[in-house]
């Protein structure tokens, strides 16, 4: 089950065994017929989703979120509906309780990082998961003190790739402003996880943590993962992104 109350770094991510590596390669292939339908989130490098983000579209502008996600999640139902069901069912045994897509938003979708050297900055954002307070849940009682975040990889570079997290929780942010938190988050240990092709990273997104830079980034290299988060309301988990 998993641990969301503070608690050593590696503790917050557990890998779940998820899809074969055939099955990976499969997602990939698909993946790329699809490219035409790719949405580029970056003008200096080639970084693209499948699918509306919470953090990217949801908050700069709702109504684009929505307009993604209407577009877009028929296109992951019919070609990735087999994955979404594989991550439910994962989910729902290491839980020990029901999985299901969350109705009326995003459904999980792919972030996808092609070849540039510029992927070995720490150019990603160093953050905890709380997509959920831009989005309104219908249910009054949904859970937000227990959030679950996951990445599922389906290619990674030569050299690998991973999740840099800090020993340091959501509730223990300081209301004092960034200054404050930066020296916080520098008091902290860092732990690196690396990611395995077909397991899935599930973690509670309350916890510090930052996609890692990339190592010696080759020129055919590739990131690709599936993402999601998780809200447990009217007695299962919702998953969206």
């Amino acid at each position: 089950m998993l641990e969301t109350s503070p608690a050593t770094s590696i503790e917050f991510v557990h890998d779940l065994e998820t899809l074969t590596g055939r099955e990976c390669a499969e997602a990939r292939g698909v993946l790329m017929e699809l490219r035409q339908q790719w949405i580029l989130r970056n003008v200096w490098a080639p970084f693209y989703t499948l699918g509306a983000a919470s953090y990217i579209d949801a908050a700069a502008d709702y109504s684009k979120y929505a307009g993604f996600a209407a577009q877009f999640n028929p296109v992951l139902h019919q070609h990735f509906g087999w994955l979404h069901q594989r991550v439910c069912e994962v989910l729902s045994r290491e839980l020990g309780e029901p999985v299901k897509l969350a109705e009326g938003l995003a459904h999980p979708g792919f972030h996808i990082y092609l070849s540039s050297k510029l992927f070995e900055k720490p150019i990603a954002s160093i953050h905890c998961d709380s997509q959920y307070l831009l989005h309104e849940w219908k249910d009054p009682e949904a859970d937000f003190t227990r959030p679950i975040s996951f990445t599922l990889p389906i290619a990674l570079p030569v050299h690998g790739g991973g999740l840099n997290v800090w020993n340091l929780a959501y509730h223990e942010l300081s209301a004092a402003g960034e200054n404050a938190n930066a020296a916080l988050l520098n008091s902290r240990q860092r732990t690196y996880h690396p990611y395995r092709a077909g397991f899935m990273a599930m973690h509670s997104g309350h916890v510090m943590h930052q996609a890692a830079p990339g190592r010696d980034v080759q020129p055919d290299d590739e990131r690709i993962t599936l993402q999601g988060h998780g809200i447990f309301s009217r007695g299962a988990w919702r998953l969206y992104w």
